[in-house]
This record gives structure tokens, C-alpha cells and sequence, in this order.
């Protein structure tokens, strides 16, 4: 077992100092609440057996804690020790919610991987974990996930592996059913007042979080129950305005850190209901909305510009919606402003996946300028300074590296990595403890932070700084642009200049002197100017749904010197 961490106690009380909320429960003790206040109001549906109205499973809160205690009892009874670690590889399922609350019941620690990942990296995150159990779906799209995990156990014999069938699935030898451990029987035997023997530390690591794509075998963020619920999701919750009344639309992938944020965490700690969608589609989500009269759509940018961007998207089609929550990437000026236009205000929460959100709006009085431009404030809890090339905390109107602190313990059997991370090598680090995001940000002097880019992704054309984030934010708006991205292509005389790749709109075509005329109209200075336009059918996005700028990057480079 792993047990090498960067957390210390006295975190708990520097947390405590900066505001955050600190709580002796964990997911499962909000769930029984929420099954004894609410238990007849339905929780949670998904699409796993069909997008059709009659295909769609769903389940009340008191059903749900039901499922989640048989599930609870048949892994005791098979003898799933204790502080293991479960391994989940699912798609958008209620199941996959379920095994949050599971394991925090029984002291486990959940690492839910991306359905995206492929063979290899599969089988090294399951090497370097050695799960007592896994929870999968025997095939996703190609990917043969039973296959992977039956061969993975000439590494960990004792692994159980337990599938999720699809309808008439019959699995492959050594592969249990996961509906087998739903099996109501169990109580027969057992009695829910059982649980009460089991108690768990909020302070013991729950979740491993991937931070890396869908190349190379990503690294797993530890996060507990206070870190990860109390201080961020809680807070999150609450400034979001998310409430009992809720219908959420989870239109992104469960198994990654803002899937957990808005598909686990709000829903139990606010009440109300979350539809899991399992198979993203525009069209899909626009009737959705109207059909189970969803109030939030939840998750990122890429996904939701889709979503407004379509041909099919009609306001008239979306009258219930109150609410979008994202986080992950900034959303385009266009978006935002054209959901707005609609009564539709989008709440951003900005952070990294080590540290978890640490910043949002304050909804209630917020100016436009803050509502379409800026990050947030941060929550409580964090620290989020910006400093210069020295290490000086700038105050407002200065431009610098965004840093953040909040309780921390690092990645899984990994520790330099985790102390480079958090700046812990170097005991006379003023900054050790926080985390470099490589983001520049700017506050202002109402304690807003305004994100202008990021480092790597600067271009430095000549002695011009450019920030792509600056000409994204304002190409997004050209009428036929769908989906756009700015990345620095190389130069032999000023080192780099503007490349500009571009999704279009259906019917249209996009030159550069197109974009340099759009950008004279606001006075945008020309060196800034795009000089290469690059068409795609669509962006390479990672499995959190950011565009992948290395891809981007890699592209033009190849192409300019496939040219010369």
C-alpha cells in the first residue's frame, strides 16, 4: 500500500484559517441523509440500455442506498479487504456513481479511469495499483476492457474482476456480474444498521484522480474526503447555486475530476436529480433538456460549445434550463454570451486537477464584465496568488504566474514527482506547498482573477508577447467559426508567429485575410494577427474534453517543415 504523502496536519489548520468548511462525514453519510429525507425523489438516471424514453434506468435516493449497501455487504462477504484499492473503468452509468459512496463506506480508495485509455495504459495503471477488484464493461467502442484485465492478472492474481453487462451480454469466464452484488438477498443475512460498525477517517485517502491524457500512463492525484468534498465541492456547490430543485445533465465523462465534482458531489450534497448521458450527442442533449426538464448542464467547454453551436440548438428547446456549470477550460466569449442571451448565465470554476477547483463567481449582484471575463474569486479554503518572475505576490493590475495552495497530498507512489509539484524540495521555498499551474492571471480591484493564458502557450513573435486565450476569445465571435484554437508556429526570423486552426461552420470557408479584417474592426494590434489558418473537422481533444494544443502545435511544425 502507498503511503508516502505530502499532507501534514498543520494543512488542516492553515485550510481552516483560510475559510474552508472541514465535516466528520464522508459520501455515504450524505447519501443515507439524503435517502431518509428524500428518499421517494429520483436521484440519478443514465442511458446505459438506450437513449429511448422507456430504455432510460432510474432510481430514487432510497433505491440508490439500498444498491449502494448490498453492494457494501457482497464485497465484505467476499472478503474485499478494507484501505484497498477499487479500480473502476465505466462509461456514464449509475453504477459508477455508485462506487463513489461504496468505497468511502469501506475505507477504499476509487480511481476511475477514462474510457478513452487504451491497452497499455490500462494495464500500468493497473500494475501500479494492483486492485483488489475492478469494475468495468467487458467492451467499449473497440476497446476490449475484460480482455485487458483477465491478462493484467498475471501481475495481480487476487484482482476480482466484475463487469457491468450490457442487455443479453453473456461474460467471459473469470469475469463476474456486477448486477450479482446488487442481489437483494444480502439483507437476509445482513441488516443496514450493520454499517454502523464501519466508520471512515475523512482525513484517509479516497480518490485517485488521472492528470495526464489518453498517451503514456497518467498520474493519480491523492485526494480525501476533506480536500476534495468539503473544501472544494461543497464550496463549489454552493456558490454555484446548485439546490434539491435541480435536474443536472452530465454530458462529459463520470470517471474524471469534474465528473465527480457535478455528477457525485453536488447531487449529494445539494439533493435534486442527475441524468447521466453515456453517448454524447448534440442533439441528444438539446431533447434531453426539454424532455427531462433539465435545469443544469454540466461539464466542459469543448462539449457544451458543441451543444450551442449546432444547427439543431432552439432556445424554445431549452426553456427549463437555468444554469451552466463547467469547468476543465474557459468557455468562448460567443457562448457565453449567447446562452446569456437566453437567461442563461454559466458558472466557471477554475483549478487543476492536483489541487481541484479554487475559484468561481459570486453570482448574486455580478457585473457582465465579470460574468463573461474572469475566473473568479478564490473559495475558501485556498490561497491563489500571482506572482512574478521573482516570487513577489503581485497585487491588481499586475499580469503573472497563477499559484494555489489547499490541503495536498501528492500522486500515488510518486513522491518526486509530487514534491516538484508542490514545490516541496526546497525548505526555504517561500511558495512550498503550492502548486506552479503555469497559468498568468491577473486580479483586479474588486479581487476578480482574469486568466489571460497560458505560459507554454504564449507567442513570443519578435519581442511581442502574444496570448492566444486574448485572440481565441475574440475570433470565437466570427460568424463562422465553430470552434477555434491559436498556437505559435515557428519562424527562422522572429521565432514564432500566428497560427490559427479552425472548425468551421457547416457551408463556410475561413481565410487569413478573413480574420485579419474581423480583427481590424476592434482595433486588435497587427502583430497579433493570425498569419496561417488551419481547417479541421474538429479539435484533438484529451478525455477531460480540452484541446490538445501539443497535438495542434505538433501539426503545424510538421507541416512547415514538410513544406521547405
Amino acid at each position: 500500500m502507498n503511503s508516502e504523502s505530502l499532507f501534514r496536519f498543520e494543512q488542516i489548520i492553515r485550510s481552516r484559517e483560510l475559510g474552508g468548511r472541514h465535516f466528520d462525514w464522508v459520501q455515504w453519510d450524505l447519501l443515507k441523509r439524503n435517502a431518509t429525507l428524500y428518499g421517494d425523489r429520483e436521484a440519478m438516471s443514465d442511458s446505459f440500455y438506450g437513449i429511448e424514453p422507456e430504455k432510460r434506468r432510474r432510481r430514487t435516493w432510497a433505491q440508490v442506498y439500498r444498491d449502494v449497501n448490498a453492494i457494501i455487504f457482497h464485497l465484505l462477504e467476499a472478503g474485499i479487504p478494507r484501505g484497498s484499492v477499487m479500480l473502476s473503468h465505466l462509461p456514464n452509468t449509475v453504477e459508477s456513481a455508485y462506487l463513489d459512496m461504496v468505497t468511502s463506506k469501506l475505507s477504499m480508495i476509487h480511481a476511475g479511469l477514462n474510457v478513452d485509455l487504451g491497452k497499455s495504459e490500462t494495464v500500468g495503471v493497473i500494475q501500479r495499483l494492483r486492485p483488489s477488484v475492478a469494475v468495468v464493461v467487458s467492451e467499449w467502442h473497440g476497446r476490449e476492457f475484460a480482455e485487458w484485465y483477465l491478462e493484467a492478472r498475471q501481475w495481480v492474481p487476487d484482482m476480482r474482476i466484475l463487469a457491468l453487462p450490457r442487455e443479453g451480454e453473456t461474460l467471459p469466464p473469470g469475469v463476474e456480474n456486477l448486477t450479482d452484488y446488487l442481489e437483494p438477498s444480502i439483507f437476509n443475512k445482513y441488516h443496514e444498521s450493520d454499517l454502523d460498525y464501519l466508520h471512515t477517517d475523512p482525513l484517509a485517502v479516497h480518490e485517485l484522480l488521472p492528470t495526464a491524457g489518453t498517451t503514456g500512463v497518467p498520474k493519480l492525484s491523492k485526494r480525501t474526503t476533506i480536500d476534495w468534498f468539503h473544501v472544494h465541492s461543497v464550496a463549489i456547490a454552493e456558490r454555484a447555486g446548485h439546490n434539491l430543485y435541480d435536474t443536472r445533465l452530465l454530458i462529459g465523462p463520470l470517471s474524471g475530476g469534474s465528473g465527480r465534482l457535478w455528477g457525485v458531489h453536488t447531487p449529494l450534497y445539494t439533493g435534486g436529480r442527475t441524468f447521466y448521458l453515456t453517448e454524447f450527442d448534440e442533439k441528444t442533449v438539446i431533447d434531453l433538456t426539454g424532455e427531462e426538464e433539465v435545469t443544469i448542464w454540466v461539464w466542459n467547454p469543448a462539449l457544451i460549445t458543441r451543444v450551442v453551436t449546432h444547427e439543431a440548438f432552439n432556445p424554445e428547446d431549452i426553456k427549463t434550463l437555468r444554469l451552466v456549470s463547467y469547468s476543465g477550460a474557459p468557455m468562448s466569449l460567443e457562448v457565453i454570451e449567447k446562452l446569456l442571451r437566453h437567461g442563461v448565465p454559466s458558472f466557471n470554476v477554475y483549478g487543476t486537477s492536483e489541487v481541484g477547483g479554487c475559484m468561481g463567481p459570486i453570482l448574486p449582484g455580478i457585473s457582465h464584465e465579470h460574468l463573461v471575463g474572469a475566473a473568479g474569486v478564490p473559495f475558501e479554503g485556498f490561497d491563489v496568488p500571482v506572482i512574478d518572475a521573482e516570487g513577489r505576490r503581485l497585487g491588481p493590475g499586475e499580469v503573472g504566474e497563477i499559484l494555489i495552495w489547499n490541503i495536498h497530498h501528492g500522486y500515488w507512489d510518486n513522491i518526486e514527482d509530487s514534491r516538484a509539484t508542490y514545490h516541496e524540495n526546497d525548505d526555504g521555498d517561500p511558495w512550498a506547498g503550492y502548486q506552479y499551474t503555469g497559468d498568468l492571471g491577473v486580479y483586479d480591484e474588486d479581487g476578480y482573477l482574469r486568466v489571460v493564458g497560458r505560459k507554454k502557450d504564449m507567442i513570443l513573435r519578435g519581442s511581442q508577447n502574444i496570448f492566444p486565450k486574448e485572440l481565441e476569445d475574440l475570433l470565437a465571435s466570427h460568424p463562422s467559426v465553430r470552434d477555434i484554437a491559436i498556437v505559435g508556429m515557428p519562424d527562422p526570423v522572429l521565432g514564432e508567429r500566428v497560427c490559427a486552426f479552425v472548425v468551421p461552420k457547416s457551408g463556410t470557408a475561413l481565410t487569413v485575410a478573413d480574420f485579419q479584417a474581423f480583427l481590424t474592426e476592434r482595433a486588435v494590434a497587427k502583430y497579433k494577427w493570425p498569419e496561417r489558418v488551419e481547417t479541421l473537422d474538429q479539435m484533438p481533444l484529451g478525455p477531460g474534453g480540452k484541446i490538445q494544443k501539443m497535438k495542434l502545435r505538433e501539426m503545424i511544425q510538421e507541416k512547415i517543415a514538410s513544406e521547405s
